[in-house]
């Protein structure tokens, strides 16, 4: 049986543009919000601030969680997500982003991080893809918002 994994995810905002790593791989671009897995022994802010630094060379204020969205692969009819992945993700605010050095582990597939304006996300092969309105106006009504892709 596989475990339960818990990732945490910095929302950044800078005037109308979002925070996004930048993947490539065989569908093209796709793009995700910044971060990853909670390692044993790590509290959510050490996660926080450690994955912002690895995946976009930045730091950032944790600020609160703005939601909760949880992942089954076996769930999903996508190939891309590894088998029997079942992870929750907190999506934090991440307040006065600054770069202060190169990016020093980027995720398989990642190519880097782009400020993405907000009304582009849309078009983009962007996950969570139904949040996208959520993310372009910065509302997100309730904390858990299911499982959803």
């Amino acid at each position: 049986m596989k475990s339960l994994r818990v990732s945490v995810r910095a929302v950044c905002y800078q005037d109308d543009k979002i925070l996004l790593a930048e993947h490539r791989d065989e569908r093209g671009l796709w793009y995700i919000i910044p971060g990853g897995g909670i390692q044993h022994n790590e509290t959510l802010d050490q996660a926080f601030a450690r994955e912002l630094l690895e995946e976009t060379g930045g730091t950032a204020t944790m600020g609160d969680i703005l939601f909760v969205r949880e992942v089954i692969a076996d769930k999903l009819e996508t190939t891309y997500l590894p088998e029997h992945l079942h992870q929750i993700e907190l999506f934090v605010e991440a307040n006065g982003f600054q770069t202060i050095e190169t990016p020093s582990q980027l995720d398989k597939d990642q190519i880097g991080s782009v400020w993405m304006p907000l009304d582009q996300l849309q078009d983009l092969l962007f996950f969570p893809q139904s949040m996208v309105p959520a993310f372009q106006k910065r509302a997100f009504n309730g904390i858990y918002q299911g499982h959803i892709l």
